[in-house]
This record gives structure tokens, sequence and C-alpha cells, in this order.
């Protein structure tokens, strides 16, 4: 038989996406890693608690408690890499079931500490596996039409704001009944309906189809059409360019090339100072009352009173607003100014905390709306991170820019906590707010839009010696909706940057 028309016709892996449309197979992929997402945000957010009762259960130092916060940074530090790098190449699913596993344990195991050592490797572990988020992150945007993925994103995301709520109710309800340990456990339950949930979905197609598992790929996108009443384009998957798959080091030395370089400085700028500021105001939130009084936290039957478990309320509502924030501008002014505006919003008000001394119904409500921005600036990096870089090397380049997120908040306790013990308030909310405008001017100097862009499946070339002149950076459509000006010069710039590299044979 002669081939016909439809069985020689190819269709891209964006074009098979976009055709299967966004329904039920997608929204039960959002309800396990979101409720995922949940349960990481449930572990860290408790370090703003565990530290402080500890000071006052173990006697620890100030700079013990703070370290508590560090260990868990620390283990992520080292996690974005390890999960990331496993992703590409093992696969995204198989990968979350082990890193599902992999806190579970631990943080189960940390609830039996003994001293503060072993609770220290424990939860530097706990951290190691929470390292793997941005693989959930990843996986579920690989899924996700171009058109809804802005706003599908943000909505993933307000899965970590309902982690954070939930943890600060239940701080709430257990710490002055049940203790510390129980607060430890009953957190890391909702990890288990996660493991069992993730045997249900399936293995990101990209991730297939750039590992040459063309069948397997074009069956689950068969799924997700049928599930969603829609049908794929006649024709086949059509295969990207097939090379080897880039390794760390390869990876590392891609995203630094001539082209890609300024995209990768800024983003790692912007990772560093979202974690940072973001952690810092979480912290400041319940130790801004001890300013100048490091010997009077524990004082009293608790070490936290109504009053801080409601205002904890109060900051972590912000992200909220913060999400429906993102969500309505994210598409309309892009990526970019998205940030920009979000950014420098959040140095405006915790400048605005500068004048004020400890903690007050003014410093309550402006710590309110710094979070409420460097909320919604969070959300938009995490989404711009993945769209820009390929699928094969999208997990491991995430990893990378994840990575100095982990340095931030590695930092961050040092700053809000200890400098407010000793203090010195006003410095810790001078440092904050320098970094806000750092960031906002690293956001101003991105390069590239991916508002409405199609997300890349291969990145040609892997090294920095032979290849990078075949790089292409997909342009914004000067004539669709998605166009914002000023993108026509960024585009001629990276375009005459990729196609000016020097190639070797």
């Amino acid at each position: 038989h002669r081939p016909t028309a439809a069985t020689m016709s190819k269709f891209t892996m964006e074009e098979g996406i976009n055709a299967a449309g966004f329904g039920r197979a997608q929204l039960w992929m959002a309800l396990i890693t979101g409720f995922f997402q949940a349960s990481d945000a449930m572990e860290l957010m408790m370090i703003s608690f565990i530290g402080p009762t500890l000071q006052c259960a173990w006697g620890l130092s100030t700079a013990q408690a703070s370290s508590l916060a560090t260990v868990v940074f620390l283990g992520m530090l080292f996690g974005t890499y390890f999960w990331g790098i496993m992703a590409d190449k093992y696969g995204r699913k198989t990968v979350l079931l082990y890193d599902c596993l992999f806190v579970f344990s631990f943080a189960m195991i940390s609830a039996f500490s003994v001293n503060f050592g072993m609770l220290a490797f424990c939860r530097t572990m706990v951290g190691f596996g929470l390292g793997g988020f941005g693989v959930v992150w990843s996986y579920f945007l690989e899924f996700v039409p171009t058109a809804d993925r802005g706003r599908w994103a943000c909505i993933l995301l307000s899965w970590w704001s309902v982690g954070t709520v939930l943890e600060a109710g239940l701080a709430w309800a257990v710490l002055p009944t049940l203790g510390w340990r129980w607060l430890l456990v009953l957190s890391a339950l909702p990890l288990v309906p996660v493991f069992f949930g993730l045997f249900t979905i399936p293995e990101s197609p990209r991730y297939l189809l750039v590992n040459d598992r063309v069948e397997e790929a074009t069956k689950i996108l068969e799924r997700i059409a049928l599930s969603n009443k829609h049908s794929l384009p006649e024709g086949s998957l059509k295969l990207p360019e097939q090379e080897e798959v880039p390794g760390p080091l390869e990876v590392f030395k891609l995203i630094f090339n001539r082209s890609w370089r300024v995209l990768t400085s800024s983003l790692w700028v912007l990772w560093f100072t979202n974690a940072f500021v973001y952690y810092g105001l979480v912290l400041m939130t319940t130790v801004l009352r001890y300013s100048g009084e490091s010997e009077n936290i524990c004082e009293g039957d608790e070490v936290f009173s109504d009053q801080d478990y409601i205002d904890v309320f109060v900051a972590t509502a912000a992200e909220i607003p913060g999400l429906i924030i993102s969500l309505a501008i994210v598409d309309r002014l892009g990526r970019k100014y998205s940030q920009v505006i979000l950014f420098a919003g959040c140095a405006f008000f915790i400048i605005l905390l500068i004048p004020l001394e400890g903690e007050t119904s003014a410093s309550v409500s402006i710590l309110f709306l710094a979070r409420v921005c460097i909320t919604g600036a969070f959300t938009v990096t995490y989404l711009y991170t993945p769209e820009v870089y390929p699928t094969n090397i999208r997990t491991t380049a995430f990893g990378y820019a994840n990575s100095f997120a982990r340095f931030g908040g590695m930092t961050s306790p040092f700053v809000s906590q200890d400098l407010i013990h000793a203090g010195h308030a006003w410095a810790a909310e001078l440092i904050f707010a320098a970094f806000s405008i750092f960031a906002t001017l690293a956001a101003w100097m991105l390069p590239v839009e991916t508002a409405g862009r199609a997300m890349q499946d291969q990145a040609s070339g892997t090294s920095l010696e032979c290849k990078n002149a075949s790089i292409e950076v997909e342009m914004i459509d000067t004539k669709s909706d998605n166009f914002r000006p000023g993108n026509e010069e960024i585009g001629t710039e990276l375009e005459a940057n990729a196609s000016g590299v020097e190639t070797t044979n």
C-alpha cells in the first residue's frame, strides 16, 4: 500500500498537547501533584514553629534554632541537583515516587529524634527530598496546552498556599496540646495518599518522546485526548532531532553559552531572592515581637501566644491574593513585566517596615502586603523557568536555578531571626528590600518572554564548542495577541547571538 497523506504527516508534541486539550486528565494530575506541593509546603512551613519551640524545650541557642531551618535548605540545595538530573535520565513519574517515599521516611524518623544532632540530620534529609519539588512542577506543565499554561501554573501553585495555611492551623491545634513530635508526624501523613496517587498518573509524554519512546508517548496523548473528548492531529508524532542526552556538566555549559548566559544569570538572581525574601518574611512573622528581647522567648507557659498564631494566619493568607494577582497579570503583562512589578512592590512595602519598631498592627499589615508581592513573584518565576528551557534539559536546568533558592533559604534565617533577636530588625528589613530591588533589575534584564510561546522539546547541542549555533530561540510573533512592545529588539539580539557562535568540527 502506498502511504497516504495522513500517514505521512507529522505533528509536534506541542501540537499534540494542544490538540488533546485540557480536561479531566489534567485535572486529576493537578490534584495529585497539587497535594504533593501542599505536603511539601507543610514540611517547610513548620520550620517557623519548630525552631523557637525546641529553643525552649531543649535549651538551644538562637543560632542552633535558626540552623534547624538552614539544614532543610542545605538538603534542598543538593536535592534539586540530584532529583532534577534523575528526572531527565529516568523519567518524571519514577523520580516522584522515590522522592515522595524518601521525604515521608525521614519526616517520620525526625519525630523520634533524641537530640539536636539527630533532628538536624533528619531534617537535612527531608530537605534533600523536598529538592524534588521542581520535578513536580515541570511534570505538570508538560501536560498543559500553551494557552492554559499561565493560568494553571498559578492555580497549581495555590496548593502551596493551602499547605502553608494547613500547617499554621495544625501547629495551632497540636503544639500547645500534643507537642512538636506529633506536629512532625501529622505533617508527614498527607504524603501517604500522594504516594499511592502517583501510581495513577502517566509518565510525561515529552520525556518519552525525547528518549525515542514514540509509541508510548503517542498512547498517552491518545488517552488524554479521549478523556478530554478531543482528538489528535492526523499522522504521527514528529521525533525531535536526536542527539545524546546532555549530562549535568554539558547542561551547565549549554545554559551559559553566549545565547543563554544573560537569561540563566538573571534567573539565578530571581530564584535566590524569591526564597531569601519569602522565607525571611515567613520567619519574621513569628519573631518580630522579640526584637531586642532574645532572653524573653521562653517566658510564659507557651512559646507562641494565640496572637502569634493569628498573625501567622494573617500573613499566610496573603498568599491567596498574591496568587490571584499573578493569575490576573501573568498572561496580560507577560512573565517578565509581571516579575518586575511584583518584586518592586515587595521592595516598596518592606521599606515601609523600617521606621516601625517591633510588632504592631501596622507591621502585620505591611508584612501581609509584602508577602502578597513576593508570593506572586515566586509564582511567575516558577512558571517562567520550565517554560524557557527545553524538555531534554528542563528539570536539570530547573534544578540548577532552584538550587539558588536553597542558598537564599539557607541564609534567610540568620537575617530574619538572628538580626531581629539582636534588636536590629531595621537591618534585616533593609537587606530584604535591597535584594528585592536587585531582583527587580534582574527581571527587567530577562531577554525572552514566554507568554504564548511553545515549550521546546530539544536543546540542540550538547557541548559549548561544537553545536551552540544550532540552538534556536523561538521568536514572539509581533502580530499575535501575546506580543508585547520591546520584544522585537530582544528577539533580534538573541537570534544574532545564537547564529553568531563560532563552531568547530
